[in-house]
């Protein structure tokens, strides 16, 4: 049932629309809020459930021996069983639940053989209910003959003589197999959606969705494969296996298990709920059994277009598929792609930035080379070295932003770039917690700190051996008000003087972060200070 809208809303029009990749996140992450608005309602039906069961269990202390005999009601299944000689009466409820054939009584064992090979330890020997110790609340599995894996809870009570000796334990069974796949649904698309923001590889992420899938659908074998999709072959990875499982490793052909193959190429998931009965593998039964594979299910990955990879999950036994699960497995396959593309995106952008950054070296190194010839007549160069230099930093700068693919910089990192160049680091203390900048103020940033450091080198304290230099920067106020401040003090030089006049780089320093002001400068007997604030919302603030 659709309950609301996920909406997008910009500042500027886009006559062309969202992208192929925005509107695949933009899905992604609607299916994450259906999840959690889902794992709410399952949460609030378990609670429900629990009040249900809690009132049975009371009603079967009160009056025991009416439940047994009532009739059935809300598909729950009764049993007794003789504590003594092991023999059990059951319901009609209580086989059906078991997928055996409806009869007044059996023996204990008939139905502890049935359980799940990981939940034997969660049912109670003969031993321990003779003793009255028995777990008397308790989910667990079993494996019926035609339904495959199913989920039972069951309640009980025991029922003593006047000792206190157990002499039955009276109780009711009830499939909660729904229930507890909903739930192991949504709490699985919730952790793939966790584990496949930190993946960066294709096949990594298409082996943590197979085994995410397979403990889901309680499947016993769940991995990938590479495809050649005009060959029909699959090379088949090192997967995820039950125990006591064999391996299907290797290049396997798909005509040799059916014709699902077709399916596949055309971008759709196949799910084969029995080989032996589905047109698609009927004929190659035999050669998918001898796999141990009596269902399966494919996800088609695509790479570029390309039918790249599959994603498969297999049952050697039947197991009753929902339509929820069909709809999980859809779901599955729409992250897989979703994180696919993600990976594609982010290749594709940082190949990009790379070939802006060659060609923006190349233009600071065609300016440079325009301005070295240009520039050669003049006598005095010291303004030629300054705009070489100026020209260096502002590179400088923008090496910083390709390598975070243009977002916000670091402040410690451009001082560190623009103190490096200069080979002063030894000279220069930094202290100050990390803070980012938008690009705009790294540029702004690096540039200051560029005139800074070469003031200091001239004329100030980085001119001797002896001389050091202080930055620091912290935070000023919260949120809306908050401002960085900079300092720069020099120590250990020559005495500095106020010059007569400004050039450009006093001029650049008095603009202070962004050009917005903000400079306070102070030419002390220990060296030169400058003190620069601005705020932190504009210098991180996207453009």
């Amino acid at each position: 049932v659709a309950v609301g809208a996920l909406c997008v809303i910009d500042h500027v029009p886009r006559p062309e629309g969202l992208t192929q990749e925005q509107r695949s996140v933009l899905k992604a992450l609607a299916g994450q809020i259906s999840a959690h608005l889902e794992l709410r309602r399952v949460a609030n039906r378990q609670r429900e459930l629990l009040e249900r069961q809690k009132q049975i269990n009371a009603m079967m202390r009160d009056s025991v021996r009416t439940a047994l005999t009532a009739q059935e009601a809300g598909r729950i299944g009764t049993f007794e069983l003789d504590i003594e000689t092991g023999n059990i009466k059951v319901s009609a409820e209580f086989c059906r639940i078991f997928d055996v054939p409806p009869a007044g009584r059996y023996h204990a064992r008939d139905f502890e053989k049935m359980l799940h090979p990981d939940d034997r330890g969660r049912e109670s020997s003969e031993e321990t209910r003779k003793n009255g110790t028995a777990v008397t609340t308790v989910d667990y599995r079993i494996v019926t003959a035609s339904r495959g894996v199913r989920w039972v809870s069951r309640q009980a009570t025991f029922e003593r003589d006047e000792s206190g000796k157990p002499l039955k334990l009276l109780g009711t069974v009830q499939d909660i197999t729904q229930q507890r796949r909903a739930t192991q649904r949504i709490r699985t698309l919730l952790e793939l959606g966790d584990r496949l923001r930190d993946l960066n590889d294709v096949e990594e992420i298409a082996l943590t969705a197979a085994e995410l899938m397979a403990h889901a659908l309680d499947a016993t074998r769940a991995g990938f494969g590479v495809v050649d999709p005009v060959r029909e072959t699959v090379m088949m990875q090192p997967e995820w296996r039950a125990p006591g499982v064999s391996s299907l490793s290797g290049k396997h052909y798909f005509r040799d298990y059916g014709s699902y193959i077709d399916d596949l190429k055309g971008g759709m998931s196949v799910v084969i709920s029995d080989v032996t009965t589905d047109a698609r593998t009927r004929d190659k039964a035999d050669a998918l059994l001898s796999l141990g594979i009596r269902q399966l299910v494919n996800v088609p990955i695509f790479d570029q277009g390309k039918f790249a990879l599959v994603v498969f999950v297999h049952h050697c036994d039947l197991f009753e598929w929902m339509e929820d699960d069909l709809a999980f497995v859809r779901s599955f396959g729409d992250r897989i792609q979703s994180a696919i593309g993600r990976l594609r995106a982010e290749a594709e952008q940082n190949m990009l930035n790379r070939e802006i950054g060659h060609r923006l070296k190349n233009a600071f190194a065609m300016v440079q080379a325009l301005a070295k010839q240009t520039l050669r007549p003049v006598q005095d160069r010291g303004p030629v070295l300054n705009f070489e230099q100026r020209l260096q930093a502002l590179s400088s700068a923008h090496d910083i932003l390709l390598g975070n693919n243009w977002a916000n910089a670091d402040v410690r990192t451009a001082l560190l770039r623009v103190v490096d160049t200069l080979g002063m680091t030894e000279q220069v203390e930094i202290r100050g917690k990390d803070i980012s900048v938008n690009p705009k103020g790294a540029l702004s940033l690096s540039l200051l700190l560029h005139e800074l450091t070469t003031n200091a080198v001239k004329y100030g304290s980085l001119s001797s051996v002896h001389g050091r230099v202080l930055v620091s920067w912290d935070v000023q106020g919260e949120r809306e008000d908050a401002v960085l401040r900079l300092i720069w003090r020099e120590m250990g030089g020559p005495p500095v003087v106020q010059p007569q006049s400004k050039g450009f780089g006093s001029r650049l320093i008095s603009m202070g972060l962004l050009g917005t002001g903000g400079v306070s400068t102070r030419y002390l007997d220990q060296g030169l200070e400058v003190e620069m604030t601005a705020s932190l919302v504009q210098l991180q603030q996207v453009a």
